[in-house]
């Protein structure tokens, strides 16, 4: 995983979140887009699927990848 990337993670089993790694000024959480400096976005790059990583006080499992 890594800049410019497309993940959807798993939360909580159920939980499925869409987002793209981004530059800090394109970064709305909102549409779908997280900076690469976010906390969510650090625990992610370098991760592959099926990788589970810390968010918050919860985990999330990595389902997908697109380059």
């Amino acid at each position: 995983m890594r800049f410019g990337c497309e993940v959807t993670i798993a939360r909580n089993g159920d939980r499925r979140e869409t987002y793209r790694i981004v530059g800090e000024d394109e970064a709305e959480p909102s549409r779908g887009t997280l900076s690469y400096v976010s906390p969510l976005a650090r625990s992610l790059i370098g991760r592959q699927v099926g990788d589970v990583v810390r968010v918050g006080s919860s985990e999330a499992e990595i389902l997908e990848i697109k380059f």
